[in-house]
């Protein structure tokens, strides 16, 4: 019988594929007990299933371009500081706060509608049950993840009955409930990998990141319930500890080699910075990298037409693309094949840094350094480059120069605090510390831009510049606090720029009851930019 072999698929293809057999079958439920030894007729069972996973696995770190660009790029990675778009747009962006009304229901649809389509058939034709679902559900928690993290209250427990409108739950209740939802899957792909040793796994030709590797699903299941557990712990301690410790327990991405990346045949990145040039690398990256003289930089970034590392500041009015997305300045420096990142070890040993930091898993500030400054160096081992003498630099990052006027700013002035190190020993408070951790999460993490908002929005690291401009105003979500001094010390600096998006138009015409209520009763009122969510609320 006819099977798909989905690695000779084209990958834009696979995306299309994304409701696609919708009959019930007999006998799925005898094939999802015994998955290991399927008979013939079985296959075409593992074909309808499985064609459905790549479209979810793909939401995880969208790589079509339209949707890249809507999603990551104006949004996720402006807001944590690793790119800036160089597209006028009409004058309507996320960087100057005011994009267009439509744009800001784009993640909400692509995300949780997008991925509820697919997934809701997963579950009627595993009957919500066995290793297939229990996969399903390690992806929807990630997918959910970065939905509740960008718009806040959102509908989970009372999805999966088919229905997209129905209640929000509150933030916490979220984080919970997704865990459980982790901790039930850990227990399933460990059950199912221990009694499928040596036999074949028919998923494996649509599992796109690990292929078919279910032990590496545990791993990248226990690191995300780490990454949220430290993301609720100041408000959650309790709760979040125990999540913690259990994650470490069972096994994290600790190895370069489990690094978890979805493939792509023409990177989004590549082509909006190279073919659109509506894409830059941010001014707040490469004032950090060039100032450490970091050795991942041309890993990162293209060299400009004057041979240094340059940037481009969020939210310039009126910008100019024929200028800012020029040779004069830095672009993502992406190969057309180059995969999209989705967890990689480093941020495991940042999150265990600041955990032991913060007295949440033992070790102290001795472990915290230890874990700093081996998250670093299997960052250099992932990018392929030699570490050399970055450990030990005391070098502040550098003033940002813009050959265009006005746009200069120094985030290690006396006004923006950010004389951050590199040099563990040179951080001499917890508060420098944690500083030093976040940072270095971050450059670790590119381009995960969406984790970097969550921590800026959380510990107010990294210190990302201000907007240019700032046009946000009540007809375009709220208006924007977008200090020029950004010392997350300081009142003004410690809560600043978008913190989250409102909900979009879509669920105040389809679910309008819940919506409504979910802006009284689980935000305090206001669907604005300028709403803190649970987690960030200090």
């Amino acid at each position: 019988m006819k099977q798909y072999n989905f690695k000779t698929i084209s990958l834009a293809l696979s995306l299309c594929f994304l409701i696609m057999f919708s009959s019930c079958i007999d006998k799925f439920e005898e094939y999802n007990k015994y998955p290991t030894n399927p008979g013939p007729e079985d296959m075409t069972i593992a074909e309808r299933v499985g064609i459905l996973f790549p479209g979810m696995l793909y939401l995880m770190h969208n790589s079509q371009e339209n949707d890249n660009q809507m999603i990551e790029q104006m949004v996720g990675n402006q807001y944590g500081g690793y790119m800036s778009t160089t597209n006028n747009w009409q004058g309507m962006n996320f960087g100057t706060f005011n994009p267009n009304r439509d744009w800001i229901q784009y993640p909400f649809n692509k995300l949780f509608t997008g991925f509820y389509a697919n997934y809701l058939k997963v579950k009627e034709l595993t009957q919500g049950k066995g290793y297939i679902y229990a996969w399903s559900n390690i992806i929807r928690v990630a997918v959910m993840l970065r939905v509740t993290d960008t718009y806040g209250p959102i509908p989970y427990s009372k999805m999966g009955g088919g229905q997209l409108a129905v209640e929000y739950d509150d933030i916490q209740s979220i984080y919970h409930n997704m865990i459980d939802d982790l901790n039930s899957s850990i227990t399933a792909l460990t059950a199912f990998v221990s009694e499928s040793k040596g036999k074949s796994n028919p998923m494996t030709e649509f599992d796109i990141v690990y292929n078919g590797d279910f032990s590496k699903w545990v791993r990248f299941a226990n690191s995300l319930k780490l990454r949220m557990a430290v993301r609720i712990a100041l408000l959650d301690t309790d709760y979040a500890v125990e999540a913690m410790t259990n994650a470490i327990a069972g096994g994290l991405i600790e190895s370069n080699q489990d690094n978890a990346f979805l493939p792509t045949i023409d990177n989004p990145y590549r082509k909006s910075a190279f073919d659109w040039q509506d894409l830059a690398v941010n001014a707040t990256l490469t004032a950090y990298m060039n100032g450490w003289s970091d050795p991942r930089r041309p890993v990162y970034m293209t060299v400009t037409s004057d041979n240094t590392y340059r940037g481009v500041r969020m939210g310039i009015n009126n910008i100019s693309k024929d200028t800012y997305g020029g040779a004069l300045y830095s672009k993502p420096n992406f190969k057309a094949n180059s995969p999209l990142l989705v967890y990689c070890a480093a941020e495991t040993y940042f999150l265990k840094a600041e955990a032991a930091l913060r007295g949440w898993i033992p070790g102290g500030v001795t472990d915290a350094g230890t874990f700093y400054q081996k998250g670093i160096e299997t960052s250099m081992e992932q990018h392929g480059v030699a570490i050399g003498s970055y450990l030990t630099v005391t070098a502040n990052p550098a003033s940002y120069n813009d050959p265009t006027p006005n746009t200069n700013f120094n985030v290690a002035s006396s006004a923006n605090g950010g004389n951050v190190t590199v040099a563990w020993s040179s951080a001499t408070t917890d508060v420098r510390k944690l500083e030093a951790i976040i940072t270095q999460k971050w450059l670790a993490n590119y381009p995960l831009g969406f984790e970097t908002w969550c921590d800026f929005r959380r510990t107010g690291y990294p210190r990302i510049m201000p907007a240019v401009n700032n046009l946000s105003s009540a007809s375009s979500g709220g208006t924007v606090s977008n200090p020029t001094s950004i010392n997350p010390t300081t009142t003004a600096g410690s809560v600043r720029l978008v913190r989250r998006l409102p909900y979009p138009v879509s669920e105040y015409n389809g679910n309008p009851v819940n919506v409504q209520n979910a802006v009284s009763n689980l935000l305090g009122g206001s669907d604005e930019f300028s709403t803190n969510l649970w987690w960030a609320k200090k």
